[in-house]
């Protein structure tokens, strides 16, 4: 029996893995790091070395800079100087769920006999500004953000039963889950 591969994903060594973890499961140490660039507002977000349980990757080919800030029209509107068009961190949010959401379901389908032909995930969000603006409090993030919606979109010989089970697997993205439940999140504030 040769390499059972379904959009460039070998399905032998997919089983192999999820047994291996199954049976000790493996903890992915993950970081970004976001410098304040010394303008209201703008930072840079730094992502590359991660742990596999106890070993450290930190190869150059996975160092990202991501330049974050905003609009250019709502900079303009709170007074920034130099108004331009960045990535806002929101956004990235929302991307990084749209991304998660892809992988779970695309990652998933092969082994449950789904043919996905295509995938497209969008997510959105209405977003009432005050609490970054300091106007509402902490309290106030979810009636600030009171909903995220994400649309799943499959093309494909898809029987309803698929259906029902690529509706089960977005509940199996990490990222889903991490804007979707609650987690303990700490935050530390300390001098440099």
């Amino acid at each position: 029996m040769g390499v059972h591969i379904v959009h460039g994903m070998d399905l032998e060594k997919l089983e192999a893995f999820r047994a291996a973890i199954k049976e000790s499961p493996v903890v992915l140490g993950l970081e970004a790091k976001g410098i304040w660039e010394g303008h209201s507002g703008r930072s840079t977000v730094h992502i590359g070395p991660f742990d596999i349980g106890d070993q450290h990757i930190d190869r150059e080919t996975r160092h990202y800079t991501i330049p974050y800030g905003a609009w250019s029209e709502v900079e303009e509107a709170i007074g920034f100087v130099g108004p331009t068009d960045r990535a806002e961190p929101v956004e990235m949010a929302l991307g990084a769920v749209a991304a998660c959401l892809c992988n779970s379901i695309a990652l998933n389908a092969p082994r449950n006999g789904i043919p996905l032909e295509s995938l497209e995930i969008s997510v959105h969000a209405d977003i009432d500004p005050s609490v970054l603006f300091e106007v509402k409090g902490p309290e106030s993030h979810t009636s600030c953000m009171p909903k995220i919606t994400t649309e799943v979109k499959v093309n494909g010989d898809i029987s309803d039963e698929q259906m029902k089970t690529i509706e089960r697997l977005v509940h199996y993205s990490p990222v889903h889950g991490m804007v979707g439940y609650a987690n303990t999140v700490q935050a530390v504030v300390k001098r440099a």
